[in-house]
């Protein structure tokens, strides 16, 4: 597809317009991508206005921290880790390389962790997440194939496609809420295939989330198994995000953006949207069709969605350390980290991050091949994702009551500048090493993470992130394989 495209029909025109003013012919900058989003698609915000231009919206400041990301592409310190070379010798992003090695799978993994270090981790949807649904498919073509071959091939060309234009996507899974006692298939908000042409689908209904979809080129769908569901409702897709008829409604936002840098230095970086995104006869090229009809293949869910998960998982590892950092620092700036209570809270924070860096690795050294694409251990990926989950309430919490008072002792920047109560504020509120104002500013980033609006919503979204913990934990029961280590028990033991 990548060598013979019609990017109007494919919706990318804007994206192929911007490549040809890039020094790397397969690479966006931070401003070729804003330029790519102004593309015709339809958003609208919390307010109910329909925002002309995503990346001048204050709701959006996400794409700024986007573009940065996209920037470091280009940068010499950077680039090795967050582009690899095709076979044409041209770079292209990280997140797009087929892993057919290991060692792609530990890049990939080196790509997670320079991005998580630049946003925090507070991202769910980061730059190189887009590709890993995509990839999902591809390590499970062999189902496909079955089906359709077309289909087969559509998915390798848009792994192709992507790659070479530095697309941005994101997953499109989860339906809207709604009464249960009303079979999937009769929900007015169910997706569903309403119309088919030798050129393409039309689809009509919603889905929900799609964090960062606002800022993205493409959905990647996987609609889920489910009671009622029909065969007009399973399909697999990539869909442009400016298609017609597709149109996304912003929640409200929950970062405080709009504040100084000082007084809210996480969040002033904005944050990913979320949506409901409505589907109103909207024609999909038959191109990014990657299954119709096929009830069989939605069983697929954890297959498909190894690497997704996977990369949810390493993000949490380097988000781990990113609090096992902040513990550290708490310590040092509050005087506290000579006192042995709080030398095992730190303990704790660490342990934390030590297992999910072990769970991260591991994933890659136990790797299995599917259809030649070596896949992260997905076991390993399901017990890791269940551990980081079910105990990163209680780490978060460590952290806050090493912290103190220091969290709710906090003043605006317009407090310090007081020429009344700025220096007195200075003399009362030294940290050990620190400034008074700096340890402020450093306790409004643990607040940041760890406290306000913003960092529940990023708590809750981690919880229900790919599946809730109730069920992670099922797949672990189901999913991983303990027969070896039974037969050794009962022939050691002599049951038969």
């Amino acid at each position: 597809m990548s060598s013979a495209i019609d990017p109007q029909r494919l919706r990318i025109d804007k994206v192929v317009e911007a490549l040809k003013d890039s020094p790397e012919p397969h690479l966006l900058t931070g401003e070729l991508y804003k330029r790519t989003l102004r593309d015709g698609r339809r958003v609208i915000d919390s307010c109910g206005r329909e925002i002309e231009d995503v990346t001048v919206h204050p709701d959006l400041r996400a794409v700024e921290t986007t573009a940065g990301v996209l920037d470091a592409q280009f940068a010499p310190e950077s680039q090795d880790i967050l582009t690899f070379r095709g076979d044409d010798g041209g770079r292209r992003g990280i997140g797009w390389q087929i892993p057919t090695t290991r060692e792609h799978l530990l890049a990939k993994k080196d790509g997670t962790g320079f991005i998580t270090k630049q946003t925090m981790g507070v991202y769910g949807r980061p730059v190189d997440y887009g590709a890993m649904m995509a990839l999902g498919f591809l390590s499970t073509i062999d189902r496909i194939e079955a089906e359709n071959p077309e289909f087969a091939q559509n998915i390798r060309d848009f792994v192709a496609l992507s790659a070479d234009h530095n697309l941005l996507s994101t997953d499109l899974i989860a339906d809207p809420q709604s009464d249960k006692n009303i079979p999937r298939n009769e929900r007015p908000s169910q997706l569903r295939i309403i119309k088919e042409t030798p050129d393409g689908v039309v689809l009509n209904g919603a889905k929900v989330a799609g964090s960062m979809g606002a800022l993205g080129h493409f959905f990647t769908l996987s609609t889920t198994l489910g009671p009622g569901l029909g065969p007009d409702a399973a399909i697999w897709a990539a869909i442009p995000v400016n298609s017609p008829g597709v149109t996304l409604l912003l929640r409200e936002p929950t970062a405080n953006m709009h504040s100084p840098r000082a007084d809210h230095p996480l969040d002033h970086a904005g944050e990913e949207m979320d949506q409901i995104i409505m589907f109103d006869n909207v024609f999909l090229p038959r191109e990014y069709v990657f299954s119709a009809h096929n009830l069989d293949l939605l069983t697929l869910y954890y297959e498909s969605c190894a690497f997704s998960l996977w990369s949810v998982m390493t993000r949490l590892a380097f988000r781990a350390e990113i609090f096992a950092g902040v513990a550290q620092v708490i310590t040092e700036i509050l005087g506290t980290d000579k006192i042995p209570g709080v030398q095992n809270a730190v303990a704790d924070v660490t342990l934390y991050a030590q297992t999910l860096k072990a769970y991260a690795l591991a994933t890659i050294h136990e790797s299995v091949e599917w259809n030649g694409v070596q896949v992260p251990n997905p076991e390993l990926v399901t017990a890791g994702r269940l551990y980081s989950i079910e105990n990163y309430p209680r780490i978060t919490y460590q952290i806050q009551d090493l912290s103190g008072q220091a969290l709710v002792a906090r003043w605006p920047e317009k407090v310090w500048d007081h020429p009344e109560f700025g220096p007195k504020m200075d003399s009362y509120f030294p940290g050990t090493g620190v400034t008074a104002r700096e340890k402020n500013v450093f306790f409004n980033f643990v607040f940041d993470l760890l406290c306000g609006a913003h960092a529940g919503r990023v708590a809750l979204f981690e919880n229900i992130n790919a599946t809730p913990p109730a069920f992670v934990k099922s797949l672990v029961y189901s999913k991983t394989d303990r027969n070896a280590a039974a037969r050794l028990v009962r022939d050691y033991v002599g049951i038969s």
